[in-house]
């Protein structure tokens, strides 16, 4: 994580940490917080969280600031919908082979998207299962 985005800090809390109105990370957790750039030159603030079995379960990320509009690639609980796993089983982005270096990729991509949506009113495709 170190070499691929050194801006991003770990931290384990001592205390829940609640941003935007939302727990994001609980007491004794361990957790990545920095800043992604994206390419319109926004720049938000992100956390990834541990499962407390890791890697028995997936890490999960938020962006803290600034605060975002509502979209259905959201959570309840906030954290961001990376990935699907809708096709036919082949839903990438489970299980332990991801790394915190690779939900905080997918979610720099999510932002990418995120800033589509907001132009467009509409999430990009991205059916990369069957492209023709």
């Amino acid at each position: 994580m170190n070499r691929k985005f050194p801006q991003f800090n770990l931290g384990e809390a001592s205390g829940s940490k609640s941003f935007n109105g939302q727990t994001m990370v609980r007491d004794g957790q361990r957790y990545w917080t920095g800043k992604l750039k994206t390419n319109s030159g926004q720049t938000y603030t992100v956390v990834a969280t541990y499962p407390e079995y890791y890697p028995g379960g997936e890490i999960k990320t938020y962006i803290i600031s600034p605060q975002l509009s509502r979209t259905n690639h959201l959570y309840g609980d906030g954290h961001l919908c990376l990935y699907s796993n809708d096709h036919n089983g082949k839903g990438g982005g489970a299980g332990p082979s991801m790394t915190a270096v690779s939900y905080i990729g997918w979610t720099a991509a999510w932002l990418h998207a995120y800033e589509i949506y907001q132009v467009k009113g509409s999430w990009p495709e991205n059916n990369f299962f069957n492209r023709v």
